[in-house]
């Protein structure tokens, strides 16, 4: 027995003196320039995915694909009869990934709520162009159930036939993932037209939660969203010159548990955005052209954080905090949970960082008319586009890098 207990404790010290030969080398190679810093990262790097894979974690979390590009289309109506409004919306958004994947998803939701109006007045939307006739201002509470299905496909052309398949109705695959989502919007509108100008403002808070079913692992997703939004637009009646301003912020919560009931990864995704279109006269944009300024577009920035749970102190932050948040009242040792977690997200989250190029156009119309209870309804189409434009991952290490290869299929 004490034979077998030395041989243990001299692999233990050969295990020892590994890890020191590597760490000792590893800091001569930093101090060698560029091409041993590159080393120096590299190295540590490696080392922390091979105790990630002995401990059973997410290893490839910081090495997972991009979104690189997506399309969304969204078809919604509504009408209001005295102050109870319903409706109907369909989204499909469809996404490329970097590893060649094409993922799409269809929702579907109804809708429910109340609405006030004051005043009376319409808008039509076509293409960037906003025209805005009467005056009116309206506040509305709506709620949606929605459900959804999602596909994750090998190609375009799978994606292609799929979409096809859903637009005629006809019966297609399962999905690989299915989703419900109950969200609430609060939103108030102002419009109002003078003489040969048009101006409209929307501004809101919304609120989602949800959970995601992936069918292969039976991992379960459950999710908490909320977010403000404001949007502005104005048109010029005469002349064919309208303007539009949007922007957004949102903040998603995340816990992916296991079929067998293990918490498996805590996420948190901040979501940014601004957007504008401006529509210019016809005897205007020879010169807008010359100048090279753009009628359309915007930016929207995502970071997203993942905690893997697989590590017994992340899991004992994140059961410390969320338990927390079931008694009621809170207790004031809620706080500190929460800090604990917020910097342990900080210190050992895999942080992905993307910045896309932001399209969007959008055609319809809506009536309103009344004060207090009143009349009205529309029908909206919208679609879009993003495409990745930077993209840059804090990994295992705690070491920034930049994503070459999302951008590289970008390109492609």
């Amino acid at each position: 027995m004490r034979c077998a207990r030395g041989q243990g404790t001299v692999e233990y010290l050969a295990v020892v003196l590994l890890v020191a030969t590597v760490l000792a080398g590893t800091a001569t190679a930093a101090a060698a320039g560029p091409a041993g810093a590159r080393i120096a990262t590299a190295v540590p790097h490696q080392v922390l995915y091979a105790i990630c894979r002995l401990t059973g974690g997410d290893c490839d979390r910081d090495r997972a694909p991009c979104d690189v590009g997506s399309r969304t289309a969204s078809h919604e109506w509504s009408v209001t009869i005295a102050v109870l409004k319903g409706g109907h919306r369909r989204i499909l958004v469809r996404e490329r990934r970097s590893d060649g994947k094409v993922v799409v998803t269809e929702t579907t939701a109804p809708l429910g709520g109340v609405e006030a109006t004051a005043g009376s007045g319409a808008r039509l939307r076509l293409g960037g162009r906003t025209l805005t006739l009467g005056s009116e201002a309206t506040a509305e509470l709506i709620g949606a159930y929605g459900r959804g299905r999602t596909w994750v496909l090998d190609d375009d052309r799978a994606a292609d036939a799929l979409v096809a398949a859903l637009e005629a109705g006809d019966p297609v695959a399962r999905p690989d993932q299915r989703v419900t989502e109950v969200d609430l919007a609060l939103d108030g509108t102002i419009s109002r037209g003078v003489q040969r100008i048009g101006a409209s403002a929307t501004v809101g808070v919304a609120g989602a939660v949800g959970m995601r079913t992936d069918r292969a692992t039976r991992a379960r997703t459950y999710y908490f969203e909320g977010g403000v939004g404001a949007e502005g637009q104005m048109s010029l009646r005469g002349i064919r010159g309208s303007a539009m301003a949007a922007g957004a912020d949102r903040e998603r919560y995340a816990l992916t548990v296991a079929h067998d009931g293990r918490w498996i990864d805590l996420t948190t995704v901040r979501t940014g955005e601004l957007s504008g279109t401006v529509s210019l006269p016809a005897r205007l944009r020879p010169v807008a052209d010359a100048l090279n300024v753009p009628a359309a577009g915007g930016r929207r920035w995502v970071a997203e954080t993942h905690l893997d749970l697989a590590d017994p102190s992340s899991l004992a932050a994140a059961h410390a905090f969320l338990d927390g948040l079931r008694v009621v009242p809170p207790r004031p040792a809620l706080e500190a949970a929460r800090v604990a977690l917020a910097e342990r997200i900080e210190e050992q989250g895999v942080v992905d960082v993307r910045t896309y190029a932001l399209e969007r156009t959008s055609k319809g119309f809506d009536v309103h008319a009344g004060r207090g209870p009143g009349l009205g309804g529309g029908v909206e189409d919208s679609t879009e586009h993003t495409r990745l434009i930077a993209a840059s991952t804090r990994g295992l290490d705690g070491q920034w890098r930049r994503r070459d290869d999302c951008l590289q299929e970008v390109r492609a």
